[in-house]
This record gives structure tokens, sequence and C-alpha cells, in this order.
């Protein structure tokens, strides 16, 4: 049973339903947040010092708060790690639990017309306990909101099946291709659906969160 739980939070399942998710809640941010990312820090911290660099240290700043956010994002799922649960329940569980409620009080935020530093952040802090929790694909190293390294073990995977023949490097290259594929998808559903939607839409990766929380208890209880 624990082999079978362990498999269920790195499943090819589990991964393309947060990258999914990723692909939305950033894609969402760039269009409506100005340019800005919740989970995409590189993203942030690059436009951050562009603009210190032209002087503009005033607009600089909303490219700060997001990536403190995270931070303490990050900090705080660490914290969630830590903590014993009753009924063996999984520490994931609850990351993904206070990733749903983060996003769900940003999107009554978007629909209240709250600022957007406030909303951004909330967001961004949300994004880092997902971040922070799922990092392995089937045993490898992957992630879930900054999609480089993804592209990379893709590429190296690939290139390790033309040379080696071996099926297992085909499989880790379908699986992370799936993941990247998702991550696609919901920057896709993004971009056509928050424009008819606005924050409302923002609903929409809380059901797929809702998705992962329910495949990973439900496995966990079975």
């Amino acid at each position: 049973m624990v082999n079978n739980i362990f498999k269920m939070k790195e499943s090819v399942r589990v991964g393309a339903l947060l990258a999914a998710t990723t692909g939305f809640i950033d894609s969402y941010t760039f269009a409506f947040h100005d340019g800005r990312f919740a989970s995409f820090q590189s993203g942030n911290m690059l436009q951050f010092a562009v603009n210190i660099a032209h002087g503009n240290f005033k607009h600089s700043l909303i490219f700060i708060w997001p990536a403190l956010a995270f931070v303490f994002g990050v900090m705080l799922n660490q914290v969630v790690k830590r903590i014993r649960y009753v009924n063996k329940a999984q520490w994931e569980e609850f990351s993904i639990l206070f990733e749903m409620l983060g996003i769900t009080i940003a999107a009554i935020l978007e629909i209240l017309h709250a600022p957007s530093v406030l909303n951004l952040s909330i967001l961004a802090l949300s994004m880092a306990f997902q971040s922070n929790t799922f990092t392995k694909l089937h045993g490898d190293a992957y992630a879930t909101t900054m999609f480089t390294g993804n592209l990379k073990r893709f590429g190296a995977t690939l290139a390790s099946y033309g040379l080696n023949h071996q099926k297992s490097e085909l499989m880790k290259a379908r699986n992370i291709g799936v993941v990247i594929l998702s991550f696609i998808i919901g920057v896709v559903l993004a971009t056509f659906i928050g424009i008819k939607l606005n924050g409302w839409s923002l609903f929409i990766p809380v059901l797929s969160l809702g998705l992962t929380w329910f495949i990973i208890t439900a496995d966990r209880q079975n």
C-alpha cells in the first residue's frame, strides 16, 4: 500500500493536472496583472531587474511582491510538511488544500476588484505550495511550475533513447511530454476562458486541484 501511495503522488495523472493548473494561472496573471506571473518567478525577477536598470524604481516593485510572496509560501509549506497528521494523512493532501484555499480567496478578490498586488501575492503564495510539494514524476525530478528543466529532461531522455534504445527512456520522455502538453493546454484554456469570465475563471484550477486532492486521498484510503 505504501508503494502504491508513493506512485500516485508521482503519477503522470497528478503531474498533468498540476501542470495544467500552473499554465492556467500563470497565463491568467500575465494577461490580467501587467505581465506578471504567479509561479514563474524568473520572469518576475527579470522584469524587476530590467525596470531597475531603466530607472523605473517605483514600477519595478510590482514585480518583486509576487516573488516575496512565493518565498513566504515555500516557508509556510515547510511548516505544513513537519506537522504530524491524524489518520496517516499525507502532508501533500494539506498542501493541496492550502493551495485551493488561496486560489479561491484570490478568485473572490478578483471578482470584487481588490488591488492587483494583493490578488497576485495570494496566488504566488498558493503556487509556492505546489512547487515545493510535487517534485518527482515516477521517481524522476521534474517541476510543475517552471518548465525549462522539464524541456531539458524531455530532450535528454529522447536523446538517450535514440542512443541506447532503452524503452524506459522513451517512457520517461512520454511522461514528461504529457506534463509539458498539459501546461500548454492550461495556457490555452486560460487565454480563452479568462477573457469571457475574468475572475470567475480562477475557479477552474480550483476544480483541477480538487481532483488532484481526491486522487491522492482516495489512493491512501484504499
